[in-house]
């Protein structure tokens, strides 16, 4: 089987997951277990995972009902994007607008609007404050 690094965001990967009991942690997590850059090593290696975690609950040993395999499949760039929406929801939680947060490449569930608001549209007598403000779109539909 040939493995990859999960977090090689230049390729697709195919990460396997185990939600288990983490003994370094003391808490219940997702502990990575291998990540694949093909399909069928990732099917092969979930139906393995879930196969042992059956094995041991036949046997009688103490399993976490909660215990299960998961996977995800992880596209080129899927870590920079997760990272650059993260700054933008930083930024703006803290009141920070910079010029070029709206062209950073961002997560499909994620986008950025900028509105200014143009000085030279008053009255003569009338100068209007300067609004420059970013807004963060968040949706929870999933493509």
């Amino acid at each position: 089987m040939a493995q990859v690094d999960p977090e090689d965001d230049s390729i697709q990967r195919f990460i396997v997951r185990h939600y288990r009991y983490d003994p370094e942690r003391r808490e219940r997590r997702h502990v990575l277990v291998a990540a694949f850059d093909n399909e069928a090593e990732y099917q092969a290696r979930l139906q393995s995972e879930e196969a042992e975690i059956q094995r041991r609950r036949d046997n009688g040993e103490s399993v976490d009902r909660r215990e299960h395999v998961s996977g995800s499949v992880y596209g080129p760039g899927y870590l920079r994007r997760a990272a650059n929406g993260h700054l933008l929801s930083r930024a703006i939680a803290r009141g920070v607008s910079l010029p070029g947060l709206e062209r950073l490449e961002l997560p499909p569930n994620m986008s950025c609007v900028t509105a200014v608001c143009d000085e030279s549209a008053g009255d003569a007598g009338q100068r209007p404050a300067t609004l420059a403000l970013t807004l963060l779109l968040l949706s929870k539909c999933q493509p």
